[in-house]
């Protein structure tokens, strides 16, 4: 009797399954690989944006000024700088400035960065005039100023910046040992919140007085 040997075709499948197990162990493998890189990536993402939303790029860099004329404030002089980032997007549809004067709460103030007067050539006078004239019906409305600003919209780290908050005494009535609360808020980063009492003894002079608050 004849017997015929199959080893070879034995073989021969034994590695075509081989190869199959291999090749989809290495598909599977870089899958789970490409997942995990993916998944870390989007949990960076995901601190980065909780650390950006939990902390602000804005803060106090000087002392506040109050302008005060007849014993009523007309002007809050606030100098800003940038911390942590490289820069703050600080657009009028990006930013809002919210004031509280005792119970009154305005909840945008905000017109935007003045990008025609550097406030290192000009007065506290020039800047508030310049919010003053602004277009806005608005009876208190606060600009950004920036010294050496490249035209845009955004407070670079190196800039040197100041919220001018205007404030019409004919219409909103703020004196001596008001309660002020102010919220910069950027887009998508927590806001910075500034808050003061105005002096007791403020001057009766016709003229405007800067006072220094601490």
């Amino acid at each position: 009797m004849k017997i015929k040997s199959k080893k070879g075709m034995i073989g021969i499948e034994a590695a075509i399954v081989l190869i199959a197990f291999v090749i989809v162990a290495a598909a599977f493998g870089y899958m789970v690989i490409n997942m995990g890189m993916t998944a870390t990536q989007k949990g960076k993402e995901t601190i980065q944006t909780g650390l950006q939303e939990a902390s602000s790029p804005l803060a106090v860099d000087g002392t506040i000024l109050i302008r005060e004329q007849n014993q009523k404030v007309n002007a809050i002089i606030i100098p800003l700088k940038v911390v942590g980032v490289d820069y703050v997007p600080m657009g009028v549809n990006r930013t809002v400035v919210s004031v509280r004067m005792n119970k009154t709460a305005y909840p945008n103030v905000y017109l935007g960065v003045d990008k025609s007067n550097d406030p290192a050539e000009k007065t506290y006078d020039d800047l508030v005039d310049a919010v003053n004239s602004a277009s806005s019906s608005l009876s208190i409305k606060a600009m950004l100023f920036l010294e050496d600003n490249n035209g845009d919209d955004a407070f670079d780290f190196h800039e040197k910046g100041y919220l001018i908050i205007y404030i019409d005494s004919n219409q909103v009535d703020v004196t001596s040992r008001a309660s002020i609360l102010i919220e910069i808020r950027p887009e998508k980063s927590a806001a910075l919140t500034i808050e003061f009492v105005i002096p007791a003894n403020l001057p009766a002079s016709s003229d405007n007085t800067y006072i220094p608050i601490v």
